[in-house]
Order: C-alpha cells, then structure tokens, then sequence
C-alpha cells in the first residue's frame, strides 16, 4: 500500500497547481544546460553488425579473384574485409588522387555506387591484363609515373572491372537483384558524389595480394540496401536450394490426403422456434435456382462449380469450372459421382 502524502508534498502540489509551475527538487541547479538537436538533421544511428553482408563480400572476393586470375593469368588472391559504415563526406577522402575512381550503377531502381582502387594496383592489374606480368606498381606517384590513366588503360580496367560487377550481381542474387556495370571513370572526385556528404554509404573493402597488391573498395549507398537490413542483420543462413527427391515425396504423400468436397444446393434462414415447429412432410424453400451453378467447397473454401444430376440412381454434381476458373465443354466435363451435396431435408 502506498503512503499518503506528507504535508510538504501537499503544499507543493497545490502551490504547483495555483502558480502553473513546479519547484525544483532541493539540490539542483535551475537554468541547467540545454542541448540543442536540429530536427531536420538526417543523420541515422545504425547498430550491430551485418554478418550476411559480410558473407556475400567473401564470395564476391572469392568469383572476382578466380575471375581475375583466369584472365591476367596471374597469381592474384583477393579477401574482403568487414564492412564498414559511415558518411559520403568521409568517402571522398579516400577518393583523391592519384587513386582511381569509377562509378557503377547498381541496375534499374537501385541508384549508382562509387569504386576506388588504389593507383597502383590499377597499374598493376592493367600491366598484367596487357601481357607484362612482372610489373609491380606502389601508391606513389613516382613509381608509377602519372596519375591519371589512358584511355586505353581505363577500357582494359573497365574489362577486368566487368568480372567483379558479375561477381556481385550472382552473390547478391538471393537477397537483391542487381545488375552492377561500371559507367565511367573520373579524375575529380568531386564527378562521382552520388549522395549528399551527410548521407551513409557502406564501405566494402577488398584487400588484394600476391602479382598485385593493394585495395579496391566500393562504397555503396546504405539506402540501396535499407529495404534488406533485416536480411544483411540476421545470422547467416544455409543455402536456398531445393532438396528435388524431398519435394517429390512431398508431393506424392499429399496426392493421398483426404480432403472433404461438398456442394451445396441452397441455404435458407429459420428462427429457432420455427425450426421447433418442423414435421415430417413439411417443405423447406431454399434460395438457390434450378439453373444457378452450384457452389462446390473444398475444406470449407469455394473452389468448384457445378450442375445437379442423377447418376445410376444416386446423386451427383457435374463440375462445370474447375479449381483454375476455366470453363469446360459439355464433352469436357466430368461428372463427380459420390459427392453428396448438402443441404437436402429427408422427407
């Protein structure tokens, strides 16, 4: 049970009834700081991780690099790292130079994604594409000469950048459709902003060793994937095959189970002291027409349609649309002889 109210209390709550306003508690500070929060600010608080996103990263490094060392012929192992979240703003600080830019297009709906490789892997995976496979290439300008990339260059880069947009778009398959290709290539940073600088993007990071070294990384807009979250979040899952011989005998065990059909002549209303009154003899008018088509239930849901009939002197109904809506021809038509329909009043 609660205790009543001292006097104190009482004198506060009447003197915070009579004045509109209430004391502060003894011990704080009036006037305390106030904290401004600008709401039009659309900036997101995103927890916990993402360990399918970071399993569809893994194949995606798994298919680019076996794609890529097929084609450059060279030894090129390529690992992903987790990905990580954060604003455009900070993105475009790993766009400057001398690392190459490119931007991607995701597919119809899905918007653009921004690719940043380090210059001298773009050296080096163009250098092995063309047939030198010895040439090695750091970050530094110096060593690779010039920054910017020929318009050869970018047509092979292009190519070889081609079999990691199949990579993603078969990795992705079973969460989002994508259909990624890469659109150009920039030197201005500045070419290839595809959301404003408070927006996140998810930044995915491919370290590549061995003939070539270094990092590709792909910033992806997080409204792109916002619609999948829940599936990106959730703990991975086992493949989304079909076992075949389960669903055949899945199918075969329900082509034995037994389902109740009943068609149904008419229905009526009686009151309950009416109902008392019925006698043997006595006729019951229902609604339905001699020349309506029957409705036909299976587990209590209309699936069927037909017409009454006699079959070897027992009752029938001739299924006049099937379960698909189709209509048949009087040929055509089966008659379902053992379906007794409801509704009958012996005499």
């Amino acid at each position: 049970m609660t205790s009543r109210l001292d006097q104190s209390e009482v004198d506060a709550l009447m003197q915070a009834i009579s004045e509109g306003r209430v004391p502060p508690e003894p011990g704080t500070q009036a006037g305390a700081a106030v904290i401004g929060y600008d709401l039009t600010s659309q900036d997101r608080i995103i927890r916990g991780q993402m360990p399918t996103l970071d399993s569809i990263d893994d194949r995606v490094a798994s298919l680019f690099g076996g794609s890529l060392a097929a084609r450059t012929r060279m030894d090129i192992r390529v690992v992903s790292t987790p990905a990580t979240l954060l604003k455009f703003s900070d993105v475009a600080a790993l766009m400057s130079p001398p690392s190459t830019v490119g931007l991607m297009t995701l597919g119809p709906g899905h918007g653009l994604a921004v690719v940043v490789i380090e210059s001298g892997l773009a050296k080096s995976l163009v250098a092995g594409a063309l047939g030198d496979r010895k040439a090695r290439y750091d970050g530094s300008a110096e060593a690779i000469g010039k920054v910017d990339l020929t318009n050869v260059e970018r047509l092979v880069l292009r190519h070889l950048l081609t079999m990691l947009c199949d990579a993603m778009a078969q990795a992705w398959t079973d969460v989002l459709v994508l259909k990624p290709d890469i659109v150009r290539f920039e030197s201005d940073p500045r070419m290839v902003m595809v959301a404003s600088p408070s927006d996140l993007a998810i930044l995915v990071n491919f370290e590549m060793s061995g003939a070539a070294t270094g990092r590709l990384q792909i910033a992806i807009p997080y409204a792109t994937v916002e619609p999948v979250k829940k599936m990106l979040s959730s703990p991975i899952r086992a493949s989304g095959s079909v076992d075949m011989r389960f669903s055949a005998a899945l199918a075969r065990e329900l082509e034995h189970v037994t389902v109740e059909v009943r068609a149904e002549i008419g229905k009526t209303k009686l009151s309950f002291s009416r109902l008392l009154e019925l006698k043997v003899g006595d006729l019951i008018t229902l609604d339905g027409s001699e020349s309506a088509p029957l409705p036909i239930y299976v587990e209590g849901r209309r699936k069927l349609s037909g017409v009454p009939r006699v079959m070897g002197g027992s009752m029938a109904v001739v299924i006049e649309q099937d379960i698909k809506g189709e209509q048949g021809t009087p040929a055509q038509r089966k008659a379902a002889g053992g379906v007794a329909p409801s509704g009958i009043v012996p005499a």
